[in-house]
């Protein structure tokens, strides 16, 4: 027994809206994970490894703290593999998913939502981090922002790469007869 699966033409474009909820996921929660240890993990930490290592330890408290804050500022750097992983995810969901250049209208709607959202997103991430509380963890993660900041800009080329794909990629049948 097979099961097929009929896939519409507005179903092409769904991965927009996957690539636009996990930019934003990641980036919010670096930025949160990043002020929660910098505002009140690490001076917890550093007052338990001070306290409980014996003082002629080889324990370096200054090189652990600075180990521990470096691994999560590393999703800056990071975060361009990210993006570049989730426009290959888009392109290979676009590479499987072929539909009829009619569809097209569909996906301008979706882009129109998606646009929306990336907006909303994007706002909400500035509201964020121009905040007092997360200005020092925003001003960590530079690429981050960049992106987030152009984040309609970033769905617009995925949503335009992905079309270009699907429709003008399109193996068709030849006119015409051979000769």
């Amino acid at each position: 027994m097979e099961l097929r699966l009929k896939k519409k033409g507005q179903t092409d474009f769904i991965s927009l809206f996957f690539v636009l909820v996990v930019l934003f996921g990641v980036a919010i929660f670096a930025v949160i994970l990043y002020n929660a240890y910098d505002e009140n993990i690490k001076d917890n930490l550093n007052d338990a490894l001070t306290s409980s290592t014996p003082v002629d330890a080889n324990a370096n408290v200054t090189r652990i703290l600075e180990d521990t804050s470096g691994g999560i500022s590393m999703l800056n750097p990071l975060f361009p593999l990210l993006l570049v992983g989730l426009f290959g995810f888009g392109l290979v969901m676009a590479l499987m998913g072929r539909s009829h250049p009619a569809f097209l209208f569909i996906g301008f709607i979706i882009l129109a939502v998606a646009i929306i959202l990336a907006v909303i997103f994007s706002n909400t991430y500035e509201s964020i981090t121009t905040s007092p509380n997360f200005s020092t963890a925003a001003g960590e993660f530079s690429v981050l922002t960049l992106v987030m900041d152009n984040l309609p800009l970033t769905i617009f080329i995925l949503f335009v790469a992905i079309a270009a794909i699907m429709y003008g990629l399109r193996e068709g049948t030849p006119t015409g007869g051979t000769y």
